[in-house]
């Protein structure tokens, strides 16, 4: 299995930048991630991208339909990945 994966955005999310449905994500697979890195989870919506912090909850924006922000403890987060870059669709 490839360290590297590419995870498409399938809707419109305001982040510290725009994402926009088209645009991937370059994720590296990583169980773990440190506090300030964005992170690709799995959740009952489907993939979702949040900013990890050291904060007890995460807000996570799903990534595969519009929706509201998801609010997570972060104990329970399943991390799947590290987002290391995006591919714009634009």
């Amino acid at each position: 299995m490839s360290p590297v994966y590419v995870q498409p955005v399938k809707t419109e999310i305001e982040l510290d930048r725009h994402l926009h449905s088209g645009d991937e994500l370059i994720v590296e697979r990583r169980q773990q991630a440190r506090v300030g890195e964005w992170v690709v989870v799995e959740s009952d919506a489907g993939a979702c991208v949040g900013l990890y912090s050291d904060n007890a909850e995460v807000l996570l924006y799903t990534l595969e339909a519009a929706g509201q922000p998801l609010s997570m403890q972060r104990c329970n987060l399943a991390v799947r990945g590290v987002v290391i870059g995006m591919r714009s669709a634009l």
